[in-house]
């Protein structure tokens, strides 16, 4: 009924509506990004990045997985929809291309659109299941900072031979500092840093347990020899804060001491915990463990909030009852260890929850060479959302009716 594209100070979003017949509807938000990160490396992909190809179940093609290939689902179930009559509930499509970047674009957007993008419920699918046979449900998300650390020390690289004992390395200062983030069992050293960090009580500890993500699962996946044994493994990626040094450089080939080093640093946060007072204890720490003989700025930070969603949601128990349709068993609810700064933002700016899934599979590959997802997965994922729209249109009808 309404297609609008809006500016943004970096890429465009694009607003589509879809309105039901029944006056009363309820409005569900369909959230999506167009966005994706650089096809690197070029080298390893198996089939041209910049197109699709399919082989076998499998659609190859960057940004396949993440997400173009979940719009395709929220298109499907609407075309499916309207192809029998009316639409159950009014359907608001909001698809943006910052999200691999900066979150600032969509919130700015939020803030200044109350009114056009007000509903009942948002509808986000940049998940994954945990598996073909497993649907999951997403019910919190880790936060995170991001910034970059400089440590400079003479003023252009010098002489090893001639300066090295005299001038300190700027490499092997910020490796030390590093190193010290965190102790042998990947507990962050930051003094005060798991102040907020939220207990989970025993029914939710249970539900976690019953996901089939065991050590041997998270190797498989990442190919590691070998991880962290404190906690279980499906508690450190969504209910435990981590630190992750996503970037190192500094110096080149030659037997020198290079001027500076630097390192691109990630706290990884969970509700909740504040981004902007994790820095900041980040950064007092630095304070406290460089040196003098060196100098040092942080740059380009960036932090986006945890988010929580109630797990006895209408929404929530809509999409449970739906994959539950489509794929025979109840579906798993999972602490998920990444970030979709979407979702915190909804419930900041605009005080709504978002009903998060997704039909991704743990191998698509997402951000990597060789993209792809898997097409009957796609598919039960289409008659999964056609499902959840007559389930939440019924549910919050009849809680309307009730008061």
């Amino acid at each position: 009924d309404r297609v609008e594209v809006f500016d943004t100070l970096g890429n465009p979003i694009v607003y589509a509506e879809c309105k039901s017949a029944k006056k009363q509807a309820p409005t569900v938000l369909i959230y999506g990004h167009y966005d994706v990160q650089p096809a690197l490396s070029i080298e390893d992909w198996k089939t041209d990045p910049f197109d699709t190809e399919i082989k076998g179940d499998y659609l190859y093609g960057r940004g396949t997985s993440d997400m173009k290939g979940q719009i395709l689902a929220y298109i499907g179930a609407i075309e499916a929809i309207l192809a029998l009559g009316s639409f159950p509930v009014n359907i608001k499509l909001l698809l943006e291309g910052n999200e691999e970047t900066d979150p600032e674009p969509l919130a700015t957007f939020l803030r200044n659109n109350h009114e056009l993008l007000a509903c009942d419920v948002s509808l986000n699918c940049d998940a994954m299941l945990i598996g073909i046979d497993e649907p999951t449900i997403v019910y919190g998300l880790r936060g995170g900072t991001s910034c970059t650390i400089r440590v400079q020390g003479p003023s252009l690289g010098i002489h090893g031979g001639l300066f090295g004992g005299v001038i300190e390395n700027p490499i092997q200062v910020l490796s030390r500092l590093i190193a010290g983030l965190t102790d042998e069992d990947g507990r962050v050293r930051i003094p005060n840093f798991y102040d907020k960090v939220r207990t989970m009580d025993v029914e939710e500890r249970a539900e976690l347990a019953r996901l089939p993500l065991d050590e041997a699962y998270y190797l498989k996946i990442s190919g590691s020899p070998a991880s962290y044994v404190e906690f279980l493994p499906v508690e450190r990626t969504g209910a435990r804060p981590a630190i992750n040094i996503h970037m190192f450089a500094g110096g080149g080939q030659k037997d020198g001491i290079p001027s500076e080093a630097k390192a691109g640093v990630s706290l990884l946060l969970v509700p909740d915990q504040v981004p902007d007072e994790a820095h900041e204890q980040f950064v007092t720490y630095v304070k406290n463990s460089l040196p003098a003989t060196v100098t040092w700025e942080i740059e380009d930070y960036v932090g986006w909030k945890p988010s929580l969603v109630q797990r006895d949601s209408k929404g929530v128990k809509a999409i449970s009852q739906a994959l539950e349709i489509v794929w025979g068993v109840k579906p798993y609810y999972l602490l998920d260890g990444g970030s979709i700064p979407v979702v915190g933002l909804l419930q900041e700016i605009m005080g709504v929850e978002s009903v998060l899934t997704g039909f991704s599979l743990p191998d698509d590959n997402i951000h990597g060479p060789n993209e792809r997802i898997h097409l009957p997965t796609l598919n039960r994922g289409i008659a999964a959302l056609i499902h959840f729209f007559f389930i939440l249109a019924a549910e919050l009808e009849s809680a309307s009716e009730g008061n």
